[in-house]
């Protein structure tokens, strides 16, 4: 027997172990691959219906009056009677309160005396000018011309008679100093009657002498006052015959109008004493009293109409859709479940350059009166509107690479197909399907998140 080395033995150990080891692998038998067994996913499905749908726009915003107007009295005094009361409804006309009056009726008395008299100097101008008036100044130009012809043109018989009274004028002049100079020795003799004769002759003489030199031979100062009285008395005639210029019959039509204006203003004035409602509505607030003083600087009332509107903001893209005499629907937190229709009464032209937003109104129908200036309303306007069309939950649609898609419950109830559909319009809770599905047919409408084409399901509600 052949001894044997460390270094075989290690050698002869290892070939065992390997040996070992490929018998063990020829022994063991195949192991088995299985697929693990997914649990279905709980859903909630719906069954595809019809109905009506619309696309609304929403606002928000308080009701106001359509007008709101602070009444003053247009005439100025002491306030005589306030004859409403806040919450008084009235109509246009209705009687507000009362201004003292007799200042402005005494006004109006004075204003249509005043009235009266320029019309009757208008009237009179247009009468034309009295006969006698006229016959008077015919009158003087006659005696105006009988004296420049008696200057100027002498019969035989009136030089005779001019020659004949100087004459006599000198005689007595002569006697009377004749009889003068028998007594001027004595003192005082300018204090006699023959003093006081001769200075009366002498007067009589002096004037003789002068008529008859005017008469024989008239000096040109005389000549041209007599014409000038002529020709004064031929103006008199013919101011007397036409009165009145043109401009003359503008100024009294001027004073007329005139004074019709005052009246006017007076009358005015008296029918203002009273302020009356200038449309229907409600008193809102009442200022004035009793004994104060009333005027067009001091607000009496605060008139508000009975009809609404609503102040929105609209975003700018949306002004597009929105556009004056629009449908809207109104609800208010006072009376729940209750629409109130309206429609927009008016868009600003301009948006404001902070918020981007364009002012409107929407003006609502208050028959009955149940809205309230100051409430708070939600405003619906109505885009449009689609009858009778198939109509899912929001919630069953899902995006699949940017497009809409649904899952679709197969007959059994046991799977789901995920189908591609087309949308239209959309409220708060349902979306328009215009094509992909049909009526009756069940889809998915919550526990989307874990579902895929073709998933298993089980169904925990089914809504209506």
């Amino acid at each position: 027997m052949h001894n044997k080395t460390p270094f075989t033995l290690l050698a002869i150990a290892l070939l065992a172990i390997v040996i070992s080891g490929c018998n063990a692998a020829q022994a063991a038998p195949a192991a088995q691959v299985t697929v693990p067994d997914v649990p279905p996913v709980a859903v909630e499905v719906a069954n595809v219906s019809t109905g009506n749908i619309a696309n609304i726009l929403n606002y928000t915003g308080d009701l106001e009056p359509e007008t709101s107007l602070s009444l003053v009295s247009i005439v100025s005094g002491a306030i005589e009677e306030v004859m409403v009361k806040a919450g008084d409804e009235v109509r246009a006309g209705d009687p507000i309160l009362r201004i003292e009056d007799t200042t402005y009726r005494a006004q109006l008395k004075q204003a249509e005396a005043g009235l009266t008299v320029a019309q009757a100097n208008l009237q009179k101008m247009l009468n034309g000018p009295r006969q006698e008036q006229i016959e008077m100044a015919r009158v003087g130009l006659e005696a105006a011309q009988a004296q420049m012809e008696g200057v100027t043109t002498l019969t035989d018989d009136e030089r005779t008679i001019a020659a004949a009274q100087l004459a006599q004028a000198e005689a007595a002049l002569r006697l009377a100093q004749a009889q003068y100079d028998k007594i001027k020795w004595a003192g005082q003799a300018s204090m006699t009657p023959q003093a006081l004769q001769l200075e009366q002759a002498t007067i009589a003489y002096q004037t003789a002498k002068a008529a008859y030199d005017m008469q024989e031979n008239p000096d040109s100062t005389t000549l041209a006052q007599l014409r000038a009285a002529v020709r004064q008395a031929e103006l008199n005639l013919k101011l007397a015959e036409d009165p009145f210029t043109d401009e003359d019959y503008a100024l009294a039509r001027a004073s007329v109008s005139q004074a019709e204006g005052v009246v006017a203003l007076a009358q005015y004035q008296v029918d203002n004493v009273i302020l009356r409602a200038p449309f229907d509505g409600v008193i809102a607030e009442v200022y004035a009293t009793v004994g104060a003083v009333g005027g067009p600087q001091l607000p009496a009332v605060k008139l508000i109409s009975k009809d609404l509107k609503v102040k929105i903001e609209i975003p700018e893209n949306q002004i597009s859709q929105v556009y004056e005499a629009q449908p809207a629907a109104l609800k208010v937190a006072a009376y729940p479940g209750e629409d109130f229709p309206g429609f927009v009464e008016s868009i600003a032209p301009a948006a404001d350059t902070t918020s981007h937003t364009f002012s409107a109104d929407v003006g609502v129908q208050n028959e009955g009166g149940k809205l309230r200036a100051g409430m708070f309303a939600t405003v619906a306007i109505l885009l449009d509107e689609h009858a009778n069309v198939i109509l899912i939950p929001r919630s069953a649609v899902v995006d699949v690479d940017g497009q809409p898609a649904v899952y679709v419950v197969s007959a059994d109830e046991q799977t789901v197909m995920l189908r591609p559909v087309k949308t239209g319009l959309v409220d708060d809770g349902n979306i328009e399907i215009t094509d992909g599905l049909s009526v009756g047919e069940t889809i998915v409408t919550a526990g989307l998140n874990n579902l895929s084409d073709g998933a298993k399901i089980t169904i925990t509600a089914r809504q209506q």
